[in-house]
């Protein structure tokens, strides 16, 4: 178990850092729980939670110095104690929102602390010695790894046990309303995110692909790759007209220089 507990907080970490650095989508609460689940032997649950803790926090982004609750410490514990407790999705949705909000706060003290090294940076570069500079980011990014490695270890490693024994102290009813909860979640998450996409010259799309869904039960691939042509017209209808706008003006450009041309020639 310490091995497996090691691999899933190394795992947050890593995620903390794409968040910060390649952007390659670890930080997403699905990709983050598949392989939570690969590493835990489970990678049915782990998409199956994950996939819910996706569309529970599709609207929560970084806005301003607003820092919003920690979507990968949160997903990566709530697919693990959902495996380790074999509670599923209504334990993973019960321990990931609070472990969350705890990282969360854990978040602003790193970024806190951060701040400072960035003081610490601006004064060695008046001096010049810039090999400094280099070791103040390495110390930084490994704050943002352990902010995420260590809470995820603790709560993976010791927390098992101890969800059990509250899982089992839980009245039935309560676990219920979660699971009923967790099943409307995504109804929740795809409304969000309709609202986001959902523009003006977007809902005749939205018809369609419904339409095609419904009336000619056509499979997901198909209405994806039919989608994905679509979106290619449009995007070339949008880009041609894009092009002729600037074309315009270039063209009252060279009517004027003919003018100005020909009032030399006079």
């Amino acid at each position: 178990m310490l091995i497996k507990a090691l691999l899933v907080a190394a795992w947050a970490g890593i995620c903390a850092w794409d968040q910060y650095g390649p952007h390659l989508g670890f930080r997403k609460p699905l990709l983050a729980g598949v392989v939570t689940g690969l590493i835990l032997g489970d990678l049915t649950q782990g998409l199956i939670i994950g996939a819910t803790l996706e569309l529970m926090w599709l609207g929560v982004n970084n806005v301003g110095s607003y820092v919003p609750p920690d979507v990968i410490s949160g997903s990566v514990v709530g697919v693990a104690i959902g495996i380790l407790s074999g509670g599923g999705v209504a334990t993973g949705v019960a321990v990931a929102i609070p472990v969350s909000l705890l990282v969360q706060q854990l978040d602003m003290l790193c970024k806190t602390i951060s701040i400072s090294l960035v003081h610490k940076a601006d004064k060695i570069a008046e001096t010049g010695d810039f090999d400094k500079i280099d070791k103040l980011q390495y110390i930084g990014a490994f704050l943002i790894f352990l902010s995420r490695a260590l809470p995820t270890f603790i709560a993976v490693f010791l927390g098992a046990s101890v969800i059990d024994s509250i899982m089992a102290a839980i009245p039935a009813s309560v676990m219920t309303g979660l699971t009923v909860a967790s099943k409307a979640i995504p109804a929740v998450g795809i409304a969000m995110l309709l609202t986001m996409m959902l523009k003006k010259n977007m809902w005749m799309f939205l018809i369609l692909g419904f339409t095609l869904t419904t009336y000619l039960n056509l499979p997901t691939l198909a209405l994806a790759l039919i989608g994905a042509c679509f979106a290619g017209i449009y995007d070339l209808i949008m880009t041609n007209k894009k092009k002729e706008g600037h074309a315009e003006p270039a063209a009252v450009g060279a009517d004027s220089n003919e003018n100005i041309e020909g009032g030399w020639d006079l």
